[in-house]
């Protein structure tokens, strides 16, 4: 009895006795072996990679197995010995070699985005159907006088192994990576697993023999089957063609993880330089901060009557520069340079610096030069902390209107840090005792700066500093001179 389905026919009725060549069967498992061998490789590629690398070793790893497959069950097909001439339609032939790539393709992308149990299973099951189809399509290429049927029992076995065959090849997929002693393994047992597909597949053909298909004459010689393309040394050719890309794919594998084990190993080296020299950097700022530190330290041997007045001076400066939008770095390295602004006054002679009383004109010229002995003296050495240092030193007794000194700057062509640091330097100091002046009135220095605003001072400074003026307030209360009182002001006040 036989029954026709989906094209194919099944039958329980018996055929032509047939065997297989030994050497081709081999061939055939080598071919199986290699290819999956050559598929894990590339597939350890893919898990490791990402766009359109990840792509690109997909596509790879799909060619090589489903080529792999293709090329196991051509040579197979070719092993197949019976009394009866075989060719083979290119056409189907060629369709039988896409089907099994493109559905090897399918199973790797849904693995690629998950690789749970059933994600594993669902891409298993879509190869293994498409692994069976590309059999059969293989199977129906075959040109011979003959009807070709399935028994039904066998045809159903070997789509079910071919389906446990693709789950357990993506399975092992996803779990082999390195060691050549694992990929060897698995590529084994997806061997047996295909070959074992394929041959119960083989064992489950049928063919009998049709006096309608057969020659008039009855000759059966070659190129009685129209030009189907003659097996002869197709096996030999296929296995050849097919080893050389899969050696190729080795190749390209290998050089692959050798580059990029390469560029892992610049980029640990690179992550290396880049920690030593962050720790240089930190130690240069810590060096250049400790230069700041005793240049204070020295400045305020030769002139201690000021206090805090360096202290608060450099916070209301760093507030400042925050408040005008400065960024943060600008404003943290402002912080630790202003102390330094007027650091010139140790080369000031001693009876000019220490008289305690108002200079003379011929004094306030020689007390003027410290702003350009600051500068000088912290100038030139490379570093950003202290060339912004000389900077502040050498121009925050400019004036806005060009009528400041050392060299009469005027409007932006002052630095910033200057315009920043003049605004908080005559703040505190009109607001603090000198042995020369008793201390302003809040709402006097208020005023002032108000009044000098584009005259001595950035007008827009001016602006924003008034804005944030009780902030600036409790930076003079946290660093009160000894036996002086902090003066306050609120926030409706100021802006009076």
């Amino acid at each position: 009895m036989s029954i026709e389905l989906a094209g194919l026919c099944f039958t329980s009725a018996s055929g032509l006795p047939f065997s297989h060549d030994h050497w081709l069967v081999a061939l055939s498992y080598a071919v199986a072996a290699f290819a999956s061998y050559s598929a894990l490789d590339m597939a350890e590629r893919m898990h490791r990679t990402t766009g359109i690398t990840r792509i690109m070793w997909q596509g790879c790893a799909a060619a090589a197995l489903g080529g792999g497959i293709w090329a196991m069950h051509f040579i197979a097909m070719l092993a197949l010995t019976i009394d009866t001439p075989i060719t083979y339609d290119p056409v189907i032939t060629l369709l039988s070699l896409v089907t099994s790539v493109a559905f090897v393709a399918i199973g790797f992308r849904i693995i690629q985005s998950r690789r749970s149990p059933a994600a594993i299973v669902a891409a298993g099951s879509i190869v293994g159907l498409g692994v069976a189809a590309m059999h059969y399509l293989g199977m129906a290429a075959m040109v011979l006088p003959a009807r070709i049927a399935y028994q039904p029992g066998l045809w159903s076995l070997s789509v079910a192994i071919a389906v446990a065959a693709a789950t357990a090849g993506l399975w092992l997929s996803t779990r082999v990576h390195h060691r050549l002693r694992d990929r060897a393994l698995a590529a084994v047992v997806m061997a047996v697993a295909v070959g074992g597909m394929h041959y119960t597949g083989m064992a489950a053909l049928v063919v009998q023999v049709d006096p309608m298909l057969m020659p008039a004459d009855g000759a059966l010689g070659d190129g009685a089957l129209g030009d189907g393309v003659s097996s002869g040394p197709l096996a030999a050719a296929v296995a050849i063609g097919t080893f050389g890309l899969l050696l190729l794919a080795l190749v390209s594998t290998a050089a692959d993880r050798r580059i990029s084990a390469a560029a892992a190993h610049e980029a640990a080296a690179l992550r290396i330089a880049n920690m030593e020299l962050q720790a240089a950097r930190l130690q240069l700022e810590a060096t250049q901060r400790e230069i700041i530190r005793r240049l204070c330290s020295a400045g305020e041997f030769r002139d201690n009557e000021t206090g805090q007045h360096v202290a608060r001076m450099a916070q209301i400066a760093h507030l400042l520069a925050l408040s005008a939008g400065c960024a943060p770095d600008f404003a943290e390295q402002l912080l630790e340079a202003a102390p330094l602004h007027d650091i010139g006054k140790i080369g000031i002679p001693d009876h000019v610096l220490l008289k305690p009383g108002r200079l003379d004109a011929p004094e306030w010229m020689t007390m003027r030069q410290h702003a350009v002995i600051g500068q000088r003296l912290l100038g030139g050495s490379g570093l950003p902390l202290l060339d912004l240092a000389a900077e502040i030193a050498g121009t925050h007794h400019e004036r806005w209107d060009g009528t400041g000194y050392p060299a009469g700057l005027r409007g932006t062509d002052i630095p910033l840090s200057g315009r920043i640091v003049a605004i908080a330097d005559v703040f505190d100091a009109l607001l603090s005792a000198r042995p020369y002046k008793e201390p302003w009135p809040l709402e006097a220095v208020v005023a002032h700066m108000r009044e000098q605003a584009g005259r001595h001072f950035d007008p827009e400074l001016v602006e924003v500093f008034l804005a944030r003026l009780d902030a600036m307030l409790e930076i003079r209360g946290r660093f009160v001179d000894e036996g002086a009182a902090p003066q306050l002001l609120s926030q409706s006040d100021a802006a009076e």
